[in-house]
């Protein structure tokens, strides 16, 4: 059966190849046609179409990124998540697309996409020197994307060209680029996934601002409004400042998923790293192990429709999406938040660390107007429970830090099996730690 499926799989690639060999001609005048359609969708939904060329196997424009607005509204009919904020952040950037037409066995269109312009934004902020480096980026081409579309128009795949450059200035800015491919699939112009990967990128100044990424891999289902999942790796994530402060991530991976049923929404997130490295002015801490399990409940999908459809500026519009948010009750659930081993600032070896969970509400809100007279009253409608556990060792190093120190000695925990205990719960304004009330 499996050898009769295979034989099938390639007559049917071979039938496809040589309809595509003999019927080029028309197949080209078909694309040509498919992408001029396409173009004006654009120009209708904000785009702007510039400086086009037709070719008799390809053709050039320019893609003029004008009107944010409608441009969110339309990539969010075509399954793509893009809020207004970030629309606005790319107005007035221009795209170039040099097509080729029927390249190769696999694709029926491939472009080579570069930029021409850089957004408003960006240039509005630029110093001249900034302005020097943009223009290198743009004159050497140094941000150029392949793309390759399958002649199914089912698939796409594509990559970026590798990078390693540096940006001369008063702090020399050297960035490097290898292995970034990406690659999706969608039904009837709609994404239904996507997956992507970098094998290195490095930013890194002279003065020693650093951010580095080794073996990023991530994917990405959309299943049509809220259902989405998501799944990343990566091996090494840095982030450091001139002073060396920031965080190193080793081995990580995280998982996003979301649904929505009878008009409510929900958010799944799990972390887990192997090591986590943060080192901030008061010191180093490592944490080994780390997980974190959240997800967050009752999230109304009008409410949420309605906001990412307002401007930035438009305040009321807001405000009244976000007493429609919370008006549906929400619920965040912390599952897990716990650290095998930890080691503290100073110390020179691995102690036992912690581990975490919480769920705090928020009840229904049905008097707005009490609510925006006097903000406090949200505190008369949250309830919370949080369970946390801490190893000796971490209790008593955790009370050196003087940050701590007064709540460590005015909340006592419970001493359980080797654990320092605190249970928290807040209700209706009432704090109790360890059953007995704090407030």
């Amino acid at each position: 059966m499996k050898k009769t499926l295979i034989l099938l799989a390639l007559i049917i690639v071979m039938a496809l190849g040589s309809f595509f060999s003999f019927g080029s001609g028309k197949i080209t005048d078909k694309l040509k046609t498919e992408v001029d359609t396409q173009l004006q969708i654009l120009q209708k939904n904000g785009f702007v179409i510039e400086d086009r060329k037709i070719k008799k196997k390809g053709e050039h424009f320019v893609i003029h990124y004008a009107d944010p607005a409608r441009i969110s509204d339309y990539l969010k009919t075509q399954n793509v998540d893009f809020s207004p904020e970030e629309a606005e952040s790319l107005k007035g950037l221009k795209v170039a697309a040099d097509i080729t037409y029927l390249d190769g066995f696999y694709s029926a269109i491939s472009a080579d996409l570069y930029p021409l312009a850089f957004p408003d934004s960006v240039m509005e902020q630029a110093t001249p020197k900034d302005r020097e480096i943009m223009e290198k980026i743009l004159r050497e081409k140094i941000f150029l994307a392949h793309l390759d579309i399958n002649k199914l128009f089912t698939e796409f795949r594509g990559s970026i060209k590798d990078i390693d450059t540096t940006f001369e200035s008063q702090d020399p800015l050297t960035i490097i680029s290898k292995g970034f491919t990406f690659s999706g699939t969608y039904d009837d112009h709609l994404l239904t996934s996507s997956s992507s990967d970098i094998k290195q990128f490095n930013l890194q100044t002279k003065s020693g601002i650093r951010i580095a990424v080794d073996n990023l891999h991530g994917e990405h289902e959309q299943k049509g409004g809220y259902h989405y999942t998501s799944n990343y790796q990566i091996d090494k994530l840095v982030i450091h400042d001139e002073n060396g402060r920031g965080a190193e991530l080793k081995k990580g991976t995280l998982k996003s998923t979301g649904e929505s049923k009878n008009g409510l929404a929900s958010s799944g997130f799990t972390l887990n790293l192997e090591s986590a490295e943060i080192n901030e002015p008061q010191g180093k801490h490592l944490f080994h192990k780390l997980t974190s399990e959240t997800t967050l409940e009752n999230l109304s999908v009008a409410a949420l429709d309605k906001m990412q459809q307002l401007d930035e500026n438009d305040t009321e519009g807001f405000n009244s999406a976000f007493k429609e948010l919370l008006a549906a009750g929400i619920t965040l659930k912390v599952n897990k938040l716990s650290a095998e081993k930890v080691m503290e600032s100073g110390n020179k070896e691995m102690i036992d660390g912690f581990d975490i969970n919480a769920v705090v509400k928020v009840d229904k809100i049905t008097d707005f107007k009490q609510l925006e007279e006097n903000p406090l009253a949200l505190l008369g409608i949250i309830d919370a429970r949080i369970h946390l556990e801490f190893s000796d060792k971490l209790y008593i190093a955790l009370q050196k830090r003087p940050e701590l120190a007064m709540a460590m000695i005015l909340f006592q925990p419970v001493s359980k099996d080797g654990k320092m205990i605190f249970d928290l719960e807040y209700k209706k304004g009432a704090l109790k730690i360890n059953g007995k009330r704090a407030l």
